[in-house]
């Protein structure tokens, strides 16, 4: 479908005529959008212009759950995109923007904008695959601090890797292996090889095993384990937070849970 936005209801510009008009095609199925704030444009072509993709996020945030939000978000930051790479400042200014423009015409923030700001709380710039930012997601959401994306490490034969996620402290790497990776599994296996030969412990995550609730409570369940038995801190929450709720630190919920000290004897 193509999708057009208008700044006003009468710059829709329905053609009631195009149909019985010779040689015209009216363009179907399209659906119109009115913004009632200022459109910001790119030209992508000569005589093609198109809202630009910061502006076209804050547009989808009336429409998409948080966390497609945050991995569209995330898509438009990749280290390989079809357009410039954004950054999270991109996103932000353009929040700032719209807000402003509707302060000086005296309106309330539009709809999607206290989306926008949960979902800034949430991207992560660099990543690779929407899987990643779904796992990234999922082992925040179970408590976890936010893993380093695409971490460099150097191995001992000095090849510079870069770790999907990854939780420095803990030496704990947590990858995801998707269709593309069958044809190369010879390539992989010596991948981890030598990631566990400098001191991480891989944690490989397919996708057969990444996709009910469950299957993604005992990969979060195993990660957690790792980092408990490196670092003595438990972080994993009996129950899985809303995604709304991940980015607020101040929660008694992000406090890890030290093991209790053992029992000592009572002496009357």
């Amino acid at each position: 479908m193509l999708q057009i936005v208008v700044n006003h209801r009468n710059n829709k510009g329905r053609d009631r005529a195009a149909q019985i008009r010779p040689g015209v095609t009216r363009l179907s199925p399209t659906a119109v959008f009115v913004s009632g704030v200022s459109i910001e444009t790119t030209e992508i072509a000569e005589g093609i212009t198109c809202t630009t993709p910061a502006f076209t996020w804050f547009l989808f945030s009336r429409f998409l759950e948080l966390e497609d939000l945050v991995i569209l978000g995330d898509a438009m930051m990749r280290r390989k995109t079809l357009h410039e790479p954004l950054t999270l400042n991109d996103f932000t200014e353009c929040i700032a923007r719209i807000e402003h423009h509707a302060h000086r015409a005296g309106l309330r923030p539009p709809k999607g904008i206290a989306q926008c700001r949960k979902a800034l709380d949430l991207m992560e710039e660099r990543t690779d695959s929407v899987m990643e930012s779904v796992l990234r997601l999922t082992l925040e959401r179970h408590g976890l601090p936010r893993p380093a994306v695409n971490l460099p490490v150097r191995l001992h034969d000095g090849r510079l890797i870069y770790l999907d996620l990854a939780f420095p402290d803990a030496k704990v790497a947590v990858e995801y292996d998707g269709e593309h990776h069958r044809e190369q599994w010879e390539l992989d296996s010596l991948r981890r090889f030598r990631i566990e030969e400098a001191g991480w412990v891989y944690v490989q995550v397919i996708g057969i095993g990444f996709i009910t609730d469950s299957d993604k409570r005992r990969v979060a369940e195993l990660v957690a384990r790792h980092i408990r038995e490196r670092t003595g801190e438990d972080y994993l929450r009996d129950t899985p937070l809303a995604l709304d709720l991940v980015p607020d630190k101040r929660r008694k919920a992000w406090r890890p849970r030290r093991p209790a000290p053992p029992p000592t004897a009572y002496d009357p």
